[in-house]
């Protein structure tokens, strides 16, 4: 795999990727959310999530544009959630040796 985004893409057509704000929110509550990614270009209602996460004991990321997700995944969202451990777990060990920090 490539790119983390790919892996995405992966998970997205497995049907273990939710995205939007209220559809990370329910897979976190529902204790589904395995990885959080929000978008670095996110607006302030990304505190909101971050609380949750922290709350929650969620793993998130900031990574990755907006326009990235758009031209990988197909839409502009700016939050979303990886469902499977396994998929998870591939793309921080891809974005590992990268430039962010994942809390």
């Amino acid at each position: 795999m490539n790119s983390p985004l790919a892996l995405l893409g992966l998970a997205k057509r497995a049907g273990k990727l939710a995205l939007g704000m209220t559809n990370c929110l329910h897979a976190i509550r529902n204790k589904q959310a395995k990885l959080i990614i929000i978008a670095k270009d996110a607006g302030v209602s990304k505190k909101k999530i971050i609380r949750v996460c922290l709350a929650e004991r969620i793993k998130y990321v900031e990574y990755g544009t907006k326009d990235e997700y758009k031209r990988i995944l197909g839409s502009p969202s700016c939050f979303w959630a990886i469902l499977s451990r396994e998929l998870s777990q591939g793309f921080l060990a891809q974005i590992k040796d990268g430039k962010i920090d994942t809390k």
